[in-house]
């Protein structure tokens, strides 16, 4: 499975509940995909029934990234390592929160820059990982 190219494409973003049937048909060819999964440095995808997640679809059907938000955390992000579709559904999970909530992504250092220029702050460094943190 390549990544796509989305230079130049519209696409727009799908919010599935952690319970909704589509969310399986949309991102499970992602989540058991080895290639993928090893992307996602080994871990595996995590989901409830309170997760929400934001799907990136370009076209009709076609998953070009996906995140998800769960207790106020940005997680179970892939975007092929695209910053440009990562932005995307970042922006699209903050407008969905209150006025005033305090946000945390775990984010790799490839997405420091991004995560700083839309206002997250470092509050944690780990040895691979770093959490940041926004008030909406």
């Amino acid at each position: 499975m390549n990544a796509p190219d989305i230079k130049a494409q519209t696409y727009h973003i799908e919010k599935v509940w952690g319970t909704d049937n589509r969310l399986y048909n949309l991102i499970g060819p992602f989540v058991m995909n080895p290639t993928v999964i090893r992307l996602n440095g080994g871990y595996p995808f995590k989901n409830t029934e309170d997760h929400i997640w934001y799907i990136a679809m370009k076209n009709k059907n076609m998953v070009i990234g996906f995140l998800s938000v769960h207790n106020k955390n940005i997680c179970n992000d892939f975007t092929w390592q695209d910053n440009n579709v990562l932005r995307i559904l970042i922006d699209k999970a903050l407008s969905d929160m209150n006025t005033g909530t305090m946000v945390s992504f775990t984010a790799v250092e490839r997405e420091l820059e991004l995560l700083e220029s839309l206002g997250f702050s470092l509050e944690q460094k780990y040895t691979q990982y770093f959490k940041m943190v926004k008030t909406v």
